[in-house]
């Protein structure tokens, strides 16, 4: 029996995994390279790995040449696993990756000998500057086209085009153009391009999380977290699905990618889910919404954590703290949802019988959590988080020989290595396309004139400014991925905000929030696609429920805006705590109001009042607090005259069939 289990979940995975490779292009790679290109593979990952430790230790080359190299190592990995097309060959690099992968490095190696000849004729380009300029321009968005998917590709060579024709463009869009030797000088010759900010981010710290993330997870901490959710939630009404929130938010603390924990976590929930009683649609849609939370959870949240400290120029850590309360408003309110849903149909939990061994598990893989209490306790104590990061990859590589179960040796190092690399490889290519559209933004001024007619357009009302900006956020997001979202929309949306003297933090926190929401936001929802493919739902009824599931999170980043309570911007504990509270009385709410249920069934009147208990309570004030509770008083009186009157009609049926 436990043999065909693990065989139904290893089916399940490998199911997850196509339905990843079908949705996803940055998950479409080469599996089956021949032996030669696959030792190639392996040994360009080890180097670059072993590249960014050793830097990240003993000290990074100039910014520009740091970045120049790591950008060399993505391409070239780019041309070996991705192809051009449906007719290259997947079991090798093709004639054309080859001659890309020459001028990869030619144009990189180029760029880290001639940056201090560059700087000593006083930023002058030469004619070959050019030429080497124009085929990096080229390389990335061809890396694009092939990693990214179509929205940024497509997005990439607009803003481009815009750069090079805006003298020709109508109304408030046009602007006294450039030529095509000043764009191609501002996109390499600069910080503001390709080798700008957002790969400089990517070069700096996301290696180096990747990499420990990725061995923490390879070390058994995703088992120890799945086996802890499955103990907590799993015999509860609707268990499964309760495994799902937590176990999500638990893998969320090492894993930012929410397809990817789908594809992962749900081979193991979605078919528990399905057994209990819930129906498929449902069951992809938890999975979804839980899954999205892991890109808001701290403390690694993603990548976005650290795009966000190096815009606003603050710690990491101050960062990470601020993120917790919002975490846990959204995953309290998709386990309110759940639990109600659970209630509303009658479904039980999971039989002892199926539950895991739990102290075995935490006696196996217990010790590989330590790593990160280390990093929070070294971010808080002020060290930066590339000294954390490396420490915390050497410590967990030492802990792990502790038991058998979790040991590394060079084989799974060097397995590591491949997986870190390749993940690298999305992320990076999307923050080099993002410096296009940061660079043409910053040439043509258009981002200031797009803030002041959104503004205008809505009359200067700060509510109706942040509806359209949560739209701008969404729209990007429907073809982005999520960390080149957070940076194309905070770099139209917050000099919007900034016209409202909105403080840095919660700007970017509303911006961040709405990027990553944007993968349960029909019609173009990713963690949706991916399980509705492993739930047999369609995807429609997946992405709406999964929608509906992720609620709190679409009314909350609006008190990010109006107080900054739940950001831990306040100016006593009282005032934060608080906040916390209402905030959970709040979410339950909301979902009483989305599932229509409070021990009986809701009329729409109610829902409607329990939707605008819960918007008055999550909103921090003593006004608006006390008018949610007044609400909720008499909410509940109704509720109490239905229970009533049902109990009533169902002592005269008795007496009558009597």
């Amino acid at each position: 029996m436990a043999e065909q289990t693990v065989q139904t979940e290893q089916e399940l995975l490998e199911q997850g995994e196509k339905v990843l490779r079908k949705a996803s292009k940055e998950n479409r790679y080469r599996t089956n390279l021949d032996p030669m290109w696959s030792y190639a593979v392996v040994f360009l990952s080890c180097v670059f790995v072993l590249y960014h430790l050793v830097t990240s230790r003993y000290g990074m080359p100039p910014m520009f040449k740091h970045r120049a190299v790591h950008l060399a190592f993505i391409l070239c990995l780019t041309w070996l696993y991705y192809p051009a097309g449906k007719g290259s060959p997947f079991n090798r690099p093709s004639a054309l990756d080859m001659v890309l992968i020459a001028a990869s490095i030619a144009v990189n190696v180029y760029t880290v000998f001639n940056v201090d000849a560059f700087a000593l004729r006083g930023g002058v380009a030469l004619p070959r500057d050019y030429v080497f300029g124009a085929v990096a321009i080229v390389l990335v968005l061809e890396a694009c086209r092939r990693v990214a998917g179509r929205g940024l590709f497509v997005l990439a060579i607009l803003f481009l085009l815009y750069a090079w024709l805006g003298e020709y463009m109508p109304g408030i869009l046009s602007h006294r153009g450039y030529s095509y030797q000043r764009v191609i000088y501002q996109m390499y010759l600069t910080t503001e391009g390709i080798y700008g900010l957002p790969v400089g981010i990517a070069a700096t710290y996301l290696v180096l999380f990747i990499v420990f993330s990725s061995l923490l997870e390879k070390s058994g901490l995703g088992t120890l977290f799945n086996d802890v959710a499955m103990v907590l939630g799993g015999g509860l009404v609707g268990g499964p699905a309760k495994v799902a929130v937590i176990g999500s938010a638990l893998v969320g603390t090492i894993s930012g990618s929410a397809a990817t924990n789908v594809a992962t976590s749900g081979a193991f929930t979605i078919p528990l889910m399905k057994k209990v009683g819930y129906k498929p649609y449902f069951a992809g849609a938890v999975e979804a919404a839980a899954s999205t939370g892991g890109q808001i959870m701290p403390p690694i949240m993603g990548t976005g954590a650290f795009i966000m400290a190096e815009f606003l120029g603050v710690r990491y850590i101050s960062i990470a703290a601020a993120a917790v309360i919002p975490a846990i408003l959204y995953f309290a309110g998709v386990y309110f949802q759940v639990d109600l849903r659970a209630r509303k149909i009658g479904l039980r939990g999971v039989s002892k019988e199926e539950m895991p061994d739990a102290k075995k598990t935490i006696a196996r893989y217990g010790h590989m959590f330590i790593p990160i209490i280390i990093l929070v306790v070294l971010l808080m104590r002020g060290f930066t988080p590339l000294y954390s990061a490396f420490y915390c990859i050497i410590v967990t590589w030492a802990l792990s020989f502790l038991r058998k179960e979790t040991r590394m040796g060079p084989k799974k190092l060097i397995d590591l290595s491949v997986v870190s690399a390749r993940s690298c490889i999305s992320l990076s290519v999307a923050m080099a396309t993002a410096g296009f559209v940061m660079a043409v933004l910053s040439m043509t001024g258009i981002g200031i004139i797009l803030a002041d007619n959104i503004v205008a357009l809505s009359y200067g009302k700060l509510f109706l400014t942040l509806i359209l900006c949560m739209v701008v956020c969404i729209i990007l997001g429907m073809g982005l991925p999520t960390s080149a979202c957070y940076i194309i929309a905070a770099t139209i949306a917050i000099p919007i905000l900034n016209e409202f003297k909105i403080p840095g933090l919660q700007s970017h926190f509303f911006v961040f929030y709405f990027s990553c929401l944007s993968t349960v936001t029909p019609p173009v929802a990713l963690a949706s696609y991916v399980a509705a493919g492993m739930s047999g739902a369609t995807t429609n009824e997946v992405g709406w429920a999964a929608f509906k599931l992720a609620l709190a999170g679409f009314i909350v980043p609006f008190f990010f805006i109006y107080s900054p309570a739940m950001l831990l911007v306040a100016d006593s504990t009282m005032t934060i705590a608080w906040s916390v509270v209402t905030g959970l009385i709040g979410t339950a709410l909301l979902a009483v109001a989305a599932e229509g249920y409070l021990t009986v069934h809701l009329p729409f009147v109610l829902r409607v009042m329990f939707f605008a208990a819960a918007v008055t309570l999550i909103m921090p004030g003593l006004a608006t607090d006390l008018a949610g509770f007044a609400i909720c008083v008499a909410a509940f009186g109704w509720i109490y005259y239905l229970r009533r009157n049902k109990g009533v009609e169902q002592e005269k049926s008795a007496i009558s069939g009597k």
